[in-house]
């Protein structure tokens, strides 16, 4: 089982942290209330671009992603945490949405909503509506509320387990300079060049800068060969 928490519009223009940073700052905390959560990362999830769409910067939302052992905590005591959080942390000005659920609760509709957030404006009241319908948590927690699209938007995505990029997964943000495959993969991150072959050897140029891509369920770094070594693909234009 998988416990998604997700939030965004947590931030300003002139706030000093961003959603992504909020995000991993909720996932420890959330870790250290819930022993019984094992962490399973933040994911970026990249949501519709366009002058329809009120932003911050990028319009990307933070999904947590847990792996509780045994029976996960309820979503009143979950929120009793992230919701206190956003209303404490949230910039003065953002208007937050919080999305919690386990992955059966995550219906299709939820599913096909993330998609359509990369793509089409979507509303309030079609979010509101299907997380009822869902059964999953989703609430405001100031400004106009028009967060909740995107935390909505974000456990959709983050439930298929093909799509979005880790912002927060074990050492990630540690790595520098050249890391050998193998230490990559202790770390829990599978290696897999761009034609999907799994790599169990080599070192990658990590330029500082380790964010795999949610694939097949969990951290996959994508990597292409550059003057002798590996190189995330998502990295090369950094």
């Amino acid at each position: 089982m998988t416990l998604f928490v997700c939030i965004d519009d947590t931030d300003t223009i002139d706030s000093e942290r961003g959603t992504g940073r909020q995000g991993r700052r909720l996932l420890a905390r959330l870790a250290r209330e819930f022993p019984d959560l094992d962490s399973a990362g933040v994911v970026r999830q990249q949501l519709l671009v366009d002058p329809a769409v009120p932003y911050t910067t990028h319009n990307s939302c933070a999904c947590l992603r847990f792996e509780p052992r045994g029976e996960p905590p309820s979503d009143d005591a979950v929120e009793s945490v992230a919701g206190e959080f956003l209303r404490t942390e949230a910039a003065d000005g953002s208007d937050p949405g919080l999305c919690i659920a386990t992955d059966e609760r995550v219906t299709d509709a939820v599913v096909d909503f993330g998609h359509r957030a990369g793509e089409v404006v979507l509303t309030e009241s079609e979010a509101d509506e299907l997380a009822d319908e869902a059964g999953v948590f989703l609430d405001e927690y100031g400004g106009t509320g028009e967060g909740i699209i995107g935390a909505l938007a974000g456990v959709g995505r983050t439930a298929t387990g093909d799509v979005g990029r880790f912002v927060g997964y074990g050492s990630i943000r540690e790595f520098e300079g050249l890391v050998d495959v193998a230490t990559l993969r202790d770390a829990g991150i599978h290696v897999r060049s761009e034609d999907g072959t799994e790599l169990r050897e080599g070192t990658v140029d990590s330029r500082d800068w380790v964010r795999p891509e949610l694939r097949d369920g969990g951290p996959t770094l994508v990597v292409t060969e550059r003057d002798g070594h590996w190189v995330a693909t998502n990295a090369l234009d950094r």
